[in-house]
């Protein structure tokens, strides 16, 4: 049996909640608010999901504590991108036929509209691609969880404060909301090539900005089991800093293949 991608209809109704609370935050709001979201947004999109759901959970790219990979996971689902089981799911789908029939999210295959907006149909991943995720039993709760973990976080710091859960939340959470539309469309589209892989991922400096150190799509798609993904000295790269700085890695990182750009 295969596993379906967490339920979209129930993800689009917490991103229709998230954008129409932009409202409120341009209202309401001032302007450190809006910087400590994009903070927190750094934080959640570099532990949870650059580090912890793509490079740590779907890429095995460096051996983590099993409390950081606990952790990273359920920060992960602050971005409200679906479960760990699910998004990894979907990515290692990605990476076996990027742009071809079998990407769940290909602007090609799909149109950019659809992609950007996550518009991607029913999505199923096989079983195989994440049996490694399926001996968790803690990455089953999160997948089983998800929304009740999701809707009890929300409804707290909106309860706590409408601001508290607009700035800590629903803003961060419309960020991640686009940064998954940026990689997914424009790291395909806009930028420049450092490789000539088979596919059409590209390198944007504005995706980076938004992505955590994602935005180098061209690099990873070359050296996809690399914990760094950017390459060069201008390739500011915030996940593989902070893996490097915190010492996250129980083990010595890969050294960097001498085909990596200088």
């Amino acid at each position: 049996m295969n596993l379906k991608i967490s339920n979209s209809n129930k993800l689009r109704i917490f991103h229709i909640f998230n954008h129409a609370m932009l409202v409120y935050a341009f209202v309401y709001g001032s302007w450190w608010m809006w910087i400590l979201s994009f903070l927190i947004w750094n934080i959640i999109g570099s532990i949870g999901i650059s580090i912890g759901y793509h490079r740590l959970l779907s890429h095995k790219s460096f051996h983590a504590s099993d409390f950081f990979i606990k952790l990273s996971s359920l920060v992960g689902c602050l971005a409200t991108g679906g479960a760990p089981l699910s998004w990894v799911g979907a990515h290692r789908l990605h990476h076996l036929e990027p742009d071809g029939k079998k990407d769940p999210h290909s602007p090609i295959k799909k149109g950019f509209f659809n992609v950007y907006f996550h518009l991607w149909g029913k999505v199923y991943i096989p079983r195989k691609l994440v049996q490694d995720l399926l001996k968790s039993d803690f990455q089953k709760f999160l997948y089983k969880k998800y929304f009740l973990i999701l809707s009890l976080w929300v409804a707290l710091l909106y309860l706590i404060d409408p601001l508290v859960g607009v700035f800590v939340y629903s803003v961060p959470a419309a960020l991640a909301f686009h940064a998954f539309g940026l990689i997914n469309t424009l790291g395909h589209r806009n930028g420049y090539r450092t490789y000539n892989v088979n596919d059409t991922s590209t390198n944007n400096f504005l995706v980076n900005i938004f992505t955590c150190g994602e935005g180098w799509h061209n690099n990873h798609h070359k050296f996809p089991s690399h914990y760094r993904i950017g390459l060069k000295k201008s390739e500011y790269d915030l996940s593989a800093f902070l893996i490097e700085k915190f010492k996250l890695s129980r083990k010595p990182l890969p050294k960097l293949p001498k085909s990596f750009t200088t």
